[in-house]
């Protein structure tokens, strides 16, 4: 058998051809070799490899075209024909810019990217530049090839200003505005070579959901904190603006509360805004028709200029709901974590207090924050009381729960605590909610079943309206998996579609559905172009991000190759057979696999991934994996056919075991399986499930399929890859080991494409010398820096004129560099400072320890220099190294 296996050093290809005797002795032969750039192949598109090799080494292969080195590949499997037109939508200089890029010929999403996962600013907005220098980069284009662009920002009309380019560079000169962010006014950004259209907010989420949905017919409700401002749309219509195409353009067409809302423009201090709206849609062989029937408008109570656009006193559920967040969490997107912390409402929690024992549990809030009917005027319309979240928000009080008799803050985190469950032991202490939190759960409580009952009764009205029995989500809204689950098995509809991006960075995929296909509703004169492309049979697939090559992955494993072991198993099933095996053992791994997903949520491709059936692994991944609150539930991964069988489905969607392929619903745990997955049933007895289907996700319903064989349970625990807070999913392999190293060993394994990656241990035998190989000692290890280090100190002088000193250091160069904070890292003391100084590559512990020890010439050592001294110095210089290296700062 001939087989040939190749070494990468530093930047040189090395080759040598190997063969097996009989007795399977292997020879060695040197022969030439090269290597092109090549692109990481991706579960769409891989077919099964025969590899075997160690770190680092491009492996063993023979010759024929099925066993043939897929990494030798030229092939940029994203890369269109040169001549390819695109349309392009954007979500432009609100949060969460995004872009969607089509072929406007056949109609195919080709690339979709928020600008969070490049910038790793959550929720970034801003001007689009960076987002088309990628698109056009993993595509292979230019800007020529972009001849058409949908944009929609909800804050303001986007065209109106970029035409003033003059003023465009004075705001980048000035350094405000759009200005503040290189690309402002670059062609990129700009991409004035297109043809140009706005599409107002809603509709833009309407499109988003409708153009991929599985039906030909049906109803959208769109739902969200705040849309387009009626001013803007109707300034729009009276002077016939060709480039904006809105709702009112439908204008006494539908349903509008408030009635009379232009009078009430007119009268406005500010302007009003979309809250809630409701379109139909039908799919014909000549396109699709989207109009508007219900239409929702609140006011802007407050100036837009003000914090957060005024957002905090809208009236829109969404706005409301949020409202709730910033008062609970000081974070007006942290929705997510309202809707987590509700379902505690009735758990109780056994207290003792000497000998008395007691229940402790969160009260119930009687008065609802909102009653009556959002599509009623007059006596029965929506009532709202804002009284539960006025005065000081719950994040900013003083606890006393939070502080020790002596005043010392002994509870970092408000939100802390375990269910009842939970027993204290030696190694840990139950942690019980502080008053803070047990009021934080009453108000997440009241908001949610204010939330889900005025929704019901909204979508109910609009189904009984219209008669449809197909129904489409979108908005910021649609992320509440609760909600969903409740619309999806309670009001009778037969096809129930969300898509993974129902928030703002779906606006993108919205505004390029609308430039591929228009609307029939308006006889398309608005679309752009006159030919059109059939419209999408079929849901788009979320994982639309870059394609990230094998150069780019083995970049980024070599420079953390000091840190990290490396195995390539290249045949997916020992693969699977390891990463079961680790989860089995109580094991936490990450898996970075092909194209990262649009969306916020984590479906298998940038995913932390833990065994179901630990409940500990609850609070050890929110505490010392993510770094967050203890309370927040996690999501299983379930094989789609097996979904019905630990899940309550409804009844009318369970001839359909995917309902939930993008994490969009909660189920409630059928009693009987409780106990066999409790890492993944939250305190009610509910999950946020993905459910995976093989046709549509095979890497990833193969491999929960491997655990299922050896467990019996088909699901895993999946979070998104995320370890560092305040950041989005990791996006490129860089940011995953980033992540990876960044847990401090929490994560066990890193999966990335074929390689299995663990966090090295600081080799102190190699520091110290006392290291051998083939019987021979090796000399010791001179560490070494990662590059190199700004230093900053700074002193506090305390009331009792105690001095104390604080060094930081920032290492651009080092894989866990984070920009955060000016990219500083608060070192141990001094003396860490100091041996991060000397730590050039040259001196071993020994010399380091002699610059410590050395004596003026002509005295003897003094007292403080005894072996004690000796002793205790060397145990925290190895101690303070084992420390730097475990933070990438040196080497060894």
């Amino acid at each position: 058998m001939k087989l040939k296996i190749s070494f990468v050093v530093g930047s040189f290809l090395i080759g040598y051809g190997y063969s097996f005797s009989p007795a399977g002795t292997l020879f060695a032969k040197y022969q030439g070799s090269s290597r092109t750039s090549s692109r990481l192949r991706t579960s769409s598109h891989r077919s099964d490899f025969f590899l075997f090799s160690t770190p680092f080494d491009a492996s063993l292969y023979d010759d024929d075209d099925e066993t043939a080195n897929p990494f030798t590949s030229t092939v940029n499997y994203l890369a269109a024909p040169p001549d390819t037109e695109l349309v392009i939508g954007l979500n432009k200089y609100s949060h969460d810019t995004s872009i969607c890029a089509a072929d406007a010929e056949s109609g195919k999403i080709l690339f979709a990217l928020s600008k969070e996962r490049l910038t790793r600013k959550k929720h970034d907005g801003g001007n689009v530049a960076l987002l088309i220098e990628t698109c056009l980069e993993q595509l292979e284009l230019d800007l020529d090839n972009v001849v058409k662009v949908v944009v929609n920002n909800h804050h303001h009309r986007v065209l109106p200003i970029e035409k003033d380019v003059d003023h465009l560079e004075w705001e980048t000169g000035m350094g405000i505005n759009g200005g503040v962010e290189s690309g402002y006014t670059d062609e990129e950004n700009l991409l004035f070579e297109a043809q140009q259209i706005e599409l107002s907010h809603h509709l833009a989420h309407a499109y988003s959901t409708a153009c991929q949905s599985p039906f030909e017919s049906g109803l959208i409700i769109v739902m969200d904190g705040m849309g387009e401002s009626y001013r803007t749309m109707k300034f729009a219509i009276e002077n016939q603006d060709e480039n904006y195409v809105c709702d009112l353009q439908f204008d006494g067409q539908y349903e509008c509360i408030p009635s009379d809302i232009d009078e009430m423009s007119k009268r406005s201090i500010y302007d009003w805004r979309e809250a809630e709206s409701s379109y139909e849609f039908t799919k014909t062989s000549e396109g699709i028709s989207v109009k508007p029937i219900f239409k929702r408008f609140t006011e802007e109570n407050s100036p837009p200029v003000l914090y957060n656009h005024g957002f905090e006193n809208m009236d829109s559920i969404g706005a409301l709901y949020s409202r709730a967040s910033s008062h609970i969490f000081g974070d007006w997107n942290a929705c997510g974590k309202v809707m987590g912390l509700a379902p505690w409402m009735g758990h109780k929690w056994d207290v003792e207090d000497g000998k008395v024992k007691d229940k402790l549990s969160a009260q119930i809030l009687d008065k609802p924050i909102l009653q009556g009917r959002l599509y009623k005027e007059g006596a029965d319309k929506l009532q709202i009381d804002r009284s539960y979240v006025k005065r000081t928000p719950l994040f900013a009080r003083n606890d006393p729960d939070l502080f020790d008799d002596d005043g010392n803050m002994v509870r970092e985190r408000r939100y802390d605590f375990d269910d009842n469950t939970v027993v204290s032991d030696d190694n840990y202490t139950k942690k019980l909610p502080t008053n803070v939190a047990l009021e934080a759960i009453s108000l997440a409580h009241r908001m949610q079943i204010d939330l889900e009952s005025t929704l019901l009764d909204f979508v109910r009205y609009c189904k009984d309206k219209t008669g449809h029995e197909n129904l489409c989500l979108a908005g910021g809204i649609a992320l509440n998996s609760v909600l969903n689950g409740r619309l999806s098995r309670e009001l009778g509809f037969r096809n129930v579609f969300i898509p993974p991006y129902p928030g703002d960075d779906g606006i993108a995929i919205g505004c390029c559905a609308y430039g591929l296909f228009g609307n029939g509703a308006l006889g398309n004169k608005s679309s752009i172009g006159t030919k059109r492309p059939k419209l999408w049979k079929n849901p788009i697939s979320p994982y639309l991000g870059p394609d990230y090559s094998y150069d780019e992955i083995l970049k980024a494993i070599e420079a953390a190759s000091p840190w990290i072991e490396v195995e390539l198993v290249a045949k997916d099933k020992r693969r699977f057979e390891i990463m079961s095996e680790e989860l089995e053992q109580g094991g936490v791994i990450a898996w970075f696999q092909g194209r990262s997903e649009m969306g916020p949520r984590a479906l298998g491709h940038r995913s932390i991934l833990a065994d179901p059936r630990k409940k500990g692994l609850v609070r050890f991944i929110n505490e010392v994996v993510k770094r967050r609150e203890s309370f927040r539930p996690f999501a299983p991964s379930c094989l789609a056919e097996e979904a019905s069988k630990w899940f309550h489905m409804g009844e009318n969607l369970v001839e359909t075991s995917n309902v939930s392929p993008y994490m969009s619903i909660t189920a409630k745990v059928r009693e009987e399986k409780h106990d066999l997955i409790p890492a993944v049933t939250h305190v009610d007895g509910s999950s946020r499930l993905q459910t995976v289907t093989k046709e549509d996700e095979p890497m990833y319903h193969a491999f929960i399929s491997t655990f299922f064989e050896k467990t019996g349970i088909p699901m895993v625990l999946n979070t998104s890859f995320n370890t560092l807070p305040g950041e989005p999913i990791v996006e490129t392999p860089r940011d995953a080991i980033r992540s990876f190293l960044c847990s401090m060993g929490s994560i066990d394994l890193l999966v990335m494409g074929d390689y299995v990656i663990r966090r090295k241990e600081a080799n102190v035998r190699s520091l110290l010398g006392e290291a051998s190989k083939n019987g021979q000692s090796l000399p010791a290890s001179r560490p070494k820096r990662t590059g190199p280090a700004y230093f900053e100190s700074k002193f506090t002088i305390s009331n009792d004129d105690s001095v104390n000193p604080v060094t930081r250091v920032s290492m651009p160069n080092r894989p866990m560099h984070d920009e955060r904070n000016g990219g500083w890292y608060e070192l141990l003391d001094e003396l860490e400072g100091e041996l991060l100084g000397v730590c050039n590559g040259k001196a071993t512990v020994n010399d380091i320890m002699n610059q410590y020890l050395v004596n003026t010439e002509g005295q003897e050592a003094d007292e403080a220099k005894t072996f004690e001294y000796q002793e205790i110095l060397f145990g925290n210089i190895i101690r303070r190294l084992i420390r730097l290296y475990e933070h990438t700062m040196i080497s060894w």
